[in-house]
């Protein structure tokens, strides 16, 4: 691959985001893209939650002589008087990672995404939730010379694709709270009768009101465990899960699983759909029946779904015990970047700085950038 051979653009235009799609598919299956990088779920994104809000497209993609290599979707917004870049997603916890096939050009074609990314979208801030550690787009983050604030989190993925017997598989595990698994389950079958099923991604109907259920429900569990996120309070969020999850043609790129006792919806979790791996995005359960532990039940089918599938599992970011326990503790590093682009981007942060300094703003609670480079390989 040359240099001359490569073409980078800037799609900011949405008929032409919507032209990549036949090859965005291609490349996205070649590269064993994750649910989130696909173009159906990445225009959902932009239909339902970044163009409602007023951002603006800065989809990068590079084309060596006229085959899609690279693609890497973005957004500007604007706040107060700066500018700020961040992926384009639903808001709600995703990994950042550029779409590009993992072959020897793999670091050379993230490389010019990046400079792209920092020279030519207008950005004074850029935004990087959730960067995978010893990824090339980490590594490039983590050198910006003006990283304002870098945090760390883990981040849990069972790998499913290497067990061959699910009973061997739990037998690893040893106990959740205690309990084996399938001892919820059993327990919870003697108060009625207990019903796990996916449902139909045609039914958008009893979608459109699970995924409002959902959400009460995971508001109740924020207020008591103080973990509270803007997503939850979100209408675009929940149309997008709407979308996400509805398929007249039943091949949705989310499926709902829902944990019914005598025909009443008592708990529920939303899992993607692997290429090969699968992703849970959100569950939720009436804490009526919090004793019974019906998320927990969620969670396993989820799991044993996965498994069937041949899908390796990933549980996200977060310190739950359910993410170590079912993923074997199999847990990597996940780093979120906030870095400064512009001299005008630099007034703002070190205006902020001395607010913060003088008592006028809230400290931020991530990690410094010499902190996190030292941490890091």
């Amino acid at each position: 691959m040359r240099d001359t051979d490569l073409q980078y653009e800037i799609i900011s235009d949405e008929n032409q985001f919507r032209a990549l799609k036949d090859d965005w598919d291609a490349l996205w299956s070649r590269a064993n893209g994750r649910y989130y990088q696909a173009f159906s779920v990445c225009l959902l994104a932009w239909l339902h939650v970044a163009k409602p809000q007023g951002r603006r497209l800065r989809c990068l993609v590079c084309r060596e002589n006229g085959r899609l290599v690279m693609v890497w979707p973005l957004v500007t917004y604007r706040r107060a008087l700066w500018t700020y870049l961040l992926p384009l997603s639903p808001d709600a916890g995703d990994y950042t990672s550029v779409l590009v096939a993992s072959d020897q050009f793999a670091a050379a074609l993230i490389a010019g995404a990046w400079r792209l990314a920092c020279r030519r979208c207008g950005a004074d801030f850029m935004h990087l939730p959730y960067t995978h550690e010893g990824s090339e787009l980490y590594d490039l983050a983590r050198r910006h010379r003006r990283v304002v604030s870098a945090k760390r989190d883990d981040s849990w993925i069972a790998k499913l694709r290497d067990e061959n017997d699910w009973d061997v598989f739990c037998g690893k595990l040893g106990t959740l709270y205690r309990k084996k698994p399938g001892a919820l389950q059993r327990r919870l079958s003697k108060e009625g009768a207990l019903v796990i099923r996916m449902a139909d991604p045609a039914d958008t109907e009893e979608i459109a009101t699970m995924v409002d259920r959902m959400l009460q429900w995971k508001r109740g569990w924020s207020d008591r465990v103080h973990k509270h996120g803007d997503w939850l309070h979100s209408s675009y969020f929940q149309t997008f899960l709407v979308a996400l999850l509805s398929a007249s043609d039943g091949h949705a790129m989310a499926r709902l699983i829902i944990v019914s006792l005598d025909n009443v919806p008592i708990a529920a979790l939303i899992a993607t759909i692997g290429n090969p791996c699968a992703n849970a995005i959100m569950g939720g359960f009436n804490e009526k029946y919090g004793k019974f532990g019906p998320g927990s039940i969620a969670v396993e089918h989820c799991v044993k779904w996965a498994f069937e599938q041949r899908f390796d599992l990933d549980f996200g970011v977060g310190s739950e015990h359910f993410k170590s326990y079912w993923s074997n503790q199999n847990a990597s590093s996940a780093w979120t970047f906030h870095t400064v682009n512009t001299n005008w981007g630099l007034v703002r942060a070190r205006a902020g700085r001395l607010a913060r300094t003088l008592g006028f703003a809230p400290v931020r609670s991530a990690e410094p950038a010499g902190k996190m480079a030292a941490n890091s390989p």
